[in-house]
């Protein structure tokens, strides 16, 4: 066995634990850094899928953009259907007239 003395004995346990504790340290730093970059690309992440929520949110129509257009397409309706009333009554206001002018041409034309 070798003879080291008490002095060294400890001097070389004391650099051995303070070896330790800086290797703690330095892993400890590291694991904090590592942690805030994995955090960081989290939270940008996170950052980009609100950013496309809103964009989506922005791109749909409001409840009052939609019973305005619903209002709209329901007086589209409205005259389409008055229009579609007229010519029909048009059309058969014009044959009737057609049937009395043939009918009248045709009297004429036996006298």
């Amino acid at each position: 066995m070798t003879d080291i003395s008490f002095r060294d004995y400890f001097d070389q346990r004391i650099d051995d634990l303070d070896r330790r504790v800086a290797d703690r340290f330095t892993l400890s730093d590291q694991a904090v850094a590592k942690a805030e970059r994995t955090m960081n690309d989290r939270l940008n992440s996170m950052n980009e899928f609100r950013d496309a929520l809103r964009d989506q949110a922005n791109r749909m129509a409001t409840r009052t953009e939609m019973e305005n257009l619903e209002a709209q397409v329901n007086e589209l309706r409205r005259v389409a259907a008055n229009f579609d009333g007229r010519v029909a009554m048009a059309a058969a206001l014009i044959s009737v007239l057609t049937s009395v002018v043939v009918g009248w041409i045709v009297s004429v034309l036996k006298t």
